[in-house]
This record gives C-alpha cells, structure tokens and sequence, in this order.
C-alpha cells in the first residue's frame, strides 16, 4: 500500500527531484544507512504529496472551526491598524479567514515536510545505537566461529541469517548479498558495507578486518582481540548509563516530585490568605508536570540500550 502511494506522487512530482539528486546528498545517505527500500526522489514525492493533503486537511479543519465556532473578534486597537484601515474594517473577517487559512495551511505543510526530511536520520540514528549494543555480541559469536574453522564468507553467512544479533544481521545481509548477488568478493563488499553502515563502530571493526585480509592475515586473533575490545566498552558504557540514570532520577525527584509539591502546598496556603492566582497551581498540576514527565521519558527511553 505504501508503495503505491509513493509510486502516485512519484508520477506526479518525481522529474522535479530527479533534477535535484546533488542538493539532497545527506537524505539520501540516510535513506541508504536506514535501508530503506525507495529511490530519494520517490520518498520526496510522497514527501511532497503527503505535506499537500495535510495542509488541505488544516485548511478545511480551520474552516469547520470558523462555521462552528465563528471567526474570534479582534478589535483594531489590539492589531495597532492605521488610522486609515478603518475604511475597510467590513472586511475584517474576510482578511482573518484568509490569514489564518495561509497560516495554518504554510504551518502543516512545513512541519510535515521537515518530520519527513528528519525521519530518515532518525531512523539511522537508532539503527546506529541498536548495531552499537549488539555488536560486541555478534563479534563473540564470528570469534567463535573463526575458532572452529568456518570460513570468512560462512561465518558472514550465519551471521546474517541468524536474528538474535538484530541489525547487526541485517548489516551483514547487505554484505552477503554483495557478494553472492552482485559477484563482488569480500573485500569489496566489507568496504561497501563500511561506507553505508550507520555505525561507526562496525565501520572501524569492518575497515580493521579489511586491513588483516588485505594483509594476508588470519581474522581469527582480530577477532579475539576486537571481542575483548568491545566486551570492555560495553561495560564502561552500561556503568557510565547507571551514573547518568542516577543523575536523572534525583534531577526529575527534585524538579518535578518534591519542588512541584513545595509550590503546590505554598500556592494553596497563599490562596487560603486570599493572596494567590491559582492559575499557576493549574498550569503546574496539568502542563508542567505532565510534559515534564513526558520529556523524562521520551529522554531515558532514547539513551536506554536495547535489550
């Protein structure tokens, strides 16, 4: 379904991207690093068509609002109008149907064309913390492996098809299908897998093995080494996640447990002595704390290793 969606608005908005494949050079390496199965300029055309509805969608939500509701009374003082605009002050609503509809319909199309231009680097970025916690593991099992006498290009093989080791897999499919699909040999395939990962960390243990074959080498010890290597950060980083995690439990205990409760117990013994607006107490009680806690989640949840 998506791809027929995509394949429409590539026929109605593709040769505009065709011509622009230089200026999005970052949105295609991110589509690349995410694997995304679709072309750049097909994903700007469903890009492009997608933010289009959107902004017709706000524009005839605006207008349901502005039939029901009608349109908010906004006096001249408040807009500090010339003297002169008071000729055309009958056309007063017109003008805040019109603004308010070029408003809202520039304001859905920009922030849903930027969420999609964004998604492919996010998508890339948690494919790179995924690969980075799994990787330590997926080297073990290739150590392993190489112990036993698999060859390079089965020991890639098994790595690939074995799902336990997540994106790392998946990376290492691309690789496997350099080589048995394309006819490329591993050497080849390592560097492609190198330059379009969206780890660094694989990236430097791919261009170390390429340097041990180029050199006649035995990846069994660069392995080895590389486990223990990893295994050791790993460890770090997990220790370095606890401290920061302490840090933030005692910041979001202060900020929004024990200082919310402080103000709310002023707030209410100032509204008692008749000196205090409680719509601060609403704010605090239904904005600030809520977001706050939304924030705090969204927050660990991004900096959490995967499982």
């Amino acid at each position: 379904m998506a791809n027929a969606y995509f394949s429409f608005a590539y026929n109605i908005f593709g040769e505009f991207y065709q011509k622009k494949r230089s200026k999005y050079y970052d949105l295609r390496q991110n589509i690349l690093k995410n694997r995304m199965d679709i072309g750049y300029d097909m994903y700007l055309s469903g890009t492009l068509l997608t933010s289009i509805i959107c902004a017709l969608i706000g524009l005839i939500v605006l207008n349901v609002i502005f039939s029901q509701v009608g349109v908010p009374e906004i006096s001249s003082s408040r807009l500090h109008l010339p003297l002169w605009a008071a000729e055309y002050s009958e056309y007063k609503v017109l003008a805040v149907k019109i603004i308010g509809s070029i408003f809202v319909a520039v304001s859905f199309f920009g922030v849903v064309y930027q969420m999609f231009l964004a998604y492919p680097a996010i998508m890339a970025s948690d494919r790179k913390r995924k690969i980075d916690h799994l990787l330590p593991y997926a080297v073990n099992y290739m150590s392993a492996m190489s112990g036993a006498g698999i060859l390079p290009l089965d020991l890639f093989r098994s790595l690939a098809a074995n799902e336990i080791y997540g994106e790392v897999s998946v990376e290492t499919r691309y690789l496997v299908r350099d080589i048995e699909v394309l006819g490329h040999n591993l050497l080849t395939g390592m560097k492609n897998l190198s330059a379009t990962t969206p780890s660094i960390m694989l990236q430097d243990f791919l261009q170390g093995a390429i340097t041990v074959v180029s050199s006649g080498g035995e990846l069994e010890p660069y392995f080895k080494i590389k486990t223990e290597q990893y295994l050791t950060e790993n460890r770090q980083r997990q220790k370095e996640f606890l401290e920061t995690l302490g840090l933030l439990a005692e910041t979001y205990v202060t900020a929004f447990v024990a200082g919310p409760l402080f103000l709310i117990i002023v707030i209410a013994v100032m509204s008692m002595m008749g000196g205090a607006d409680m719509l601060f107490m609403y704010l605090l009680v239904y904005a600030i704390v809520p977001v706050g806690s939304i924030m705090f989640i969204i927050l660990i949840s991004s900096m959490t290793p995967e499982a």
